[in-house]
């Protein structure tokens, strides 16, 4: 497909492909913080920041929140669920 006509495709959608990019990344993201074996700067270079530091600061401006208070408010949510 061309990139013409993924943009036209997108907009017909109602969304720009910034904004898929971004979705996606936010969903892959709590994907993988609730993967305790993925470590956090992995996490990072999975989404494709430049460092961990920049992911550190997009998390924090998008959640409001750390990666690792993310994880551990993720636990606690998931135990509470379970009593």
């Amino acid at each position: 497909m061309s990139a013409r006509t993924l943009q036209r495709r997108l907009a017909d959608a109602g969304i720009t492909f910034h904004q898929l990019v971004e979705e996606t990344r936010r969903e892959l993201a709590c994907h993988y913080l609730k993967q305790s074996a993925v470590e956090l700067n992995e996490t990072a270079f999975l989404l494709g920041f430049e460092d961990a530091n920049s992911f550190f600061s997009r998390l924090s401006i998008v959640e409001g929140t750390s990666p690792g208070e993310w994880r551990t408010r993720q636990r606690a949510a998931l135990v509470e669920a379970w009593h």
